[in-house]
């Protein structure tokens, strides 16, 4: 009985010091958050996963890559991409804002490129610092002739000068 005693109070006493060390532990993922903030800040913007998709995705990371950069005639060409290194500032009332714009540029073959400016505007209001954006673009060339294009995304940060441009190659049949 003596040893039972013994080991549910060394057991309590086990929990308790790894509870009062949380605090501890709380202030360096504090700490690591603003470290992590500081250097997203300085760091250029860099547009990850950027490709064609088969689809819209319905959550950040849920893209699957399309196979093929060729489509029909008409058809809608979906893109996927994460932008990272956002500067997410804070307005007076205390509510974070990333913000950004992105311009698309189409390149044909053969002929003049056509230019979109603000071909997407996003902004996202939240309470809490937001780093995992994901942006579906979906770009229609209508009744375009045959042949080869690129599509130029360039995405600007509008609560910096950072930006960052993403192509893809495609072709129409």
């Amino acid at each position: 009985m003596r040893i039972a005693r013994s080991r549910k109070v060394f057991a309590f006493a086990a929990v308790a010091s790894c509870l009062a060390g949380g605090g501890s532990f709380a202030q360096d993922v504090e700490t690591l958050e603003r470290q992590l903030e500081k250097a997203r800040e300085a760091a250029p913007m860099a547009l990850k996963h950027f490709m064609a998709v088969a689809k819209p995705a319905k959550y950040f990371g849920d893209f699957e890559q399309r196979e093929r950069a060729t489509y029909s005639r008409g058809e809608k060409l979906h893109f996927y991409m994460e932008p990272k290194n956002l500067s997410v500032t804070r307005n007076a009332n205390g509510v974070y804002e990333p913000a950004l714009e992105v311009d698309l540029e189409v390149k044909p073959e053969r002929g003049q490129p056509a230019r979109q400016p603000k071909f997407l505007s996003l902004k996202i209001p939240s309470r809490s610092p937001i780093q995992d954006i994901y942006l579906n673009m979906t770009v229609s060339l209508g009744e375009a002739p045959a042949g080869k294009y690129s599509l130029k995304f360039t995405v600007r940060d509008l609560n910096s000068k950072k930006t960052a441009t993403a192509e893809q190659e495609v072709t129409l049949r």
